[in-house]
């Protein structure tokens, strides 16, 4: 009787493809949770309600962080366009009594006081004006500001 021997992957190869494969499956899962987990920690604040401009140089604004990630307010500027189109810079009031927290933490809310800086004309603004916060953590966000 003629002998019929199966032919086959050695059992060491068989091994080496299982652990090729374990490892790059553990490598692409890896490198999409992290690309996931990294794009997914961002702050997104929103105006809530109408920013106002008064006479004193003071602007209010409240905002919302509707984000994962804290956002930095402690050194934020808020800047306005004038009638001319210059920038007018304002900046967190740190001397203002219960002004906004300092790190506006995801799903939180503030109230904040900036002040303007330099001189101010509250005639030199127009109402519905473009204003743009920046923190320090390079966040930035348009929004239109209203005179009493």
């Amino acid at each position: 009787m003629p002998s019929h021997k199966r032919k086959g992957i050695s059992p060491i190869a068989t091994v080496i493809v299982l652990v090729i494969t374990i490892v790059t499956a553990a490598l692409v899962g890896y490198l999409m949770y992290s690309s996931t987990a990294r794009s997914a920690r961002t702050p997104i604040v929103n105006v809530v309600g109408q920013p106002t401009l008064y006479a004193d140089g003071s602007l209010y604004v409240t905002l919302k962080n509707d984000g994962t990630a804290p956002i930095n307010m402690s050194s934020a500027t808020i800047v306005v366009q004038d009638k001319s189109k210059n920038p007018v810079p304002f900046k967190y009031a740190t001397d203002v009594a219960n002004n906004g927290p300092k790190t506006l933490d995801p799903a939180k809310s503030g109230s904040y006081v900036f002040k303007a800086q330099g001189t101010f004309s509250l005639d030199n603004i127009p109402d519905g004006a473009l204003a743009t916060l920046q923190t320090p953590d390079g966040y930035q966000l348009s929004f239109a500001v209203a005179k009493p």
